[in-house]
């Protein structure tokens, strides 16, 4: 079995293909099927803090989004190349209150030359009233007091495109708005991002 390795990302023959990757039967008959895929950097960020219900590092307040991760992708060998990208994270967070709210935006951009390209948003968000109880977007593990709590709960996405244009881009997911109440810190951890690409091979 042939393997090769280009730009830090490797190719796999035809029988690696993952299924429901093809937007359209673009792949022609005949022609070499490759899929390449690469693991992300992780960045990360400090502890996101809450200081008396004022959100910080989010929109109107002067602070550039926080990078969490990113990876590169180099479809410039492939024909009509369908991407796909999934990231996962846990978000642990701590509350000062029975009653609590914290919101999170991830934020998906493409940097193929100079301008970055927005993909889409997607958004972790919590809160607990003791009139309205819990709400929350995905499943969680409380451990909770009288007074507060430590929260961890599972976020992830995917986001796929067929691409016309195939080139090398960088994708980073950023956090761009972070709103609380009543949270003393929340942490973003376990985070990974993977790339692939599913494409004819160009002969040249």
């Amino acid at each position: 079995m042939n393997r090769g390795r280009q730009n830090g990302c490797c190719e796999y023959p035809k029988k690696y293909e993952p299924e429901k990757m093809e937007c359209n039967s673009h792949h022609r008959p005949g022609k070499e099927t490759v899929t390449i895929l690469n693991c992300g950097t992780v960045a990360g960020s400090a502890p996101l803090s809450c200081n008396n219900g004022i959100a910080v590092n989010g929109f109107g307040h002067g602070t550039q989004p926080l990078v969490q991760a990113s990876v590169v992708l180099d479809t410039t060998n492939l024909i009509n190349p369908t991407v796909k990208l999934d990231f996962s994270s846990l978000i642990s967070f701590k509350t000062s209150d029975e009653n609590y709210f914290l919101h999170l935006a991830f934020r998906l951009i493409k940097i193929c030359g100079s301008c970055p390209i927005p993909l889409g948003t997607w958004t972790f968000e919590k809160s607990y009233s003791e009139y309205g109880g819990m709400q929350n977007s995905e499943s969680s593990s409380l451990a909770q007091s009288s007074e507060s709590a430590q929260e961890t709960d599972p976020f992830c996405f995917s986001w796929c495109e067929c691409d016309d244009c195939p080139s090398c881009c960088r994708y980073i997911v950023e956090i761009i708005d972070q709103h609380c109440y009543n949270i003393e810190y929340a942490v973003v951890s376990n985070i990974s991002l993977t790339a692939m690409a599913v494409g004819t091979k160009k002969h040249y």
